[in-house]
């Protein structure tokens, strides 16, 4: 740990940022030091990993804010899935932390009034205030690319059924691995906050109505070749955000547009497909091959099972989406049955013991069997 690391807090916490506390040595310029909740959440006094269903962390999660705001520098203020009012439960608690002198990153996006409030309180009292949302880290108006170049750098597609179905873990578990091995790791994250952890978030040109979607290709392309010509790494990883195709009329998934325009985008060398938990069969996963084969242009290279899984009743009843938390060990489980079918690519479980691990370098071996890197 950096002695030069600012000691911070999450709040509120959930979910949303139990990867992260997995992976907090990746984060560039903070300890985590405690996680507030809010009651109601069925979190406080539990170890974290309750809100995921993963290994212990042994960091227990509290409800006293203004107590914990003694033991940080900083207050991270996170995107939670279970929503609480901003105004009435969230602001409050900025405003309280910024009149104890504390610094303030903020993964939510706010409305502009709300934004220059909080600017203008921490300007006043002297503090720092990061806002982690649409800041466009690369500027397209700079931008006189019209074709696509060649990517020479090994790419990894992270990519999945939809929203909470184990990605950004994927990706924090690849960017450690990899890097424990010793290989230079470029990477691009499917949230909005990834430079936190020392790596580049997804581009917001990407969900820009101002340029064309043929543009977007060749600029997601060319923002790339960037990133390899000025990082020099041994491997590119990218997260992808959403699905690959809608679960229904109602819940579209994006149509799993994004997915296809970073397809044409970049072309990748390994692929990792994740899936929210269902009892599927070998046949779920042959057709998830053709899909990407015939719709995407790649293939598939492995895939993992989630814990988490869509509540189809709730969603049917209420309009919503609603997910349930599974147990990891349950999840090996069903992992273990499926690889007993003998498919063709394996199915790893990214939270059970070695299960990050055991991926990581079966990519490895897989880049490794292409003659055109160098990467073992």
């Amino acid at each position: 740990m950096s002695i030069n690391k600012e000691k911070a807090m999450i709040y509120p916490f959930d979910s949303e940022f139990a990867p992260i506390i997995r992976h907090r040595n990746l984060l560039k310029d903070y300890e985590i030091t405690k996680l507030v909740s809010v009651n109601g959440w069925a979190l406080v006094s539990e170890d974290s990993s309750v809100a995921d269903g993963s290994k212990t962390t042994e960091i227990e999660v509290t409800a006293d804010f203004s107590k914990a705001l003694s033991s940080c520098d900083t207050v991270i203020i996170s995107d939670s899935y279970m929503k609480a009012d901003f105004k009435k439960i969230i602001y409050p608690k900025i405003v309280e932390a910024v009149q104890n002198n504390k610094n303030i990153v903020c993964t939510v996006k706010l409305e502009e009034k709300m934004l220059n409030n909080i600017k203008v309180m921490c300007e006043s009292r002297k503090v720092n205030f990061s806002y982690c949302v649409c800041e466009e880290k690369y500027n397209i108006l700079n931008m006189e690319a019209v074709q696509l170049e060649k990517i020479q750098t090994p790419i990894i597609f992270v990519l999945g059924t939809g929203d909470r179905s184990g990605k950004f873990e994927i990706q924090l578990c690849l960017r450690e691995n990899l890097m424990q091995m010793g290989y230079k790791v470029s990477q691009v994250g499917s949230r909005n906050y990834c430079e936190l952890m020392d790596f580049h978030s997804f581009p917001q040109f990407m969900y820009s109505t101002e340029i064309t979607e043929e543009e977007k290709v060749i600029y997601f392309n060319n923002f790339i070749k960037d990133i390899e010509l000025n990082d020099n790494s041994d491997v590119i990883i990218i997260g992808i955000p959403g699905g690959i195709m809608p679960f229904n009329d109602k819940y579209t998934n994006g149509f799993g547009i994004l997915a296809y325009e970073i397809s044409q985008a970049v072309k990748p060398d390994a692929a990792v497909f994740t899936t929210l938990y269902e009892d599927y069969n070998k046949e779920y996963f042959e057709s998830i091959d053709n899909t990407i084969k015939y719709k995407f242009g790649f293939e598939i290279d492995c895939y993992n099972l989630s814990n988490i899984q869509f509540d189809w009743m709730k969603f049917e009843n209420l309009n919503e989406q609603f997910y349930i938390t599974l147990d990891y060990n349950f999840i090996s489980k069903k992992k273990d049955k499926l690889n007993s079918y003998k498919l063709n690519k394996p199915i790893y479980n990214i939270l059970e013991e070695k299960g990050d691990i055991d991926m990581a370098q079966y990519l490895i071996n897989r880049l490794s069997e292409d003659e055109n890197y160098n990467i073992v």
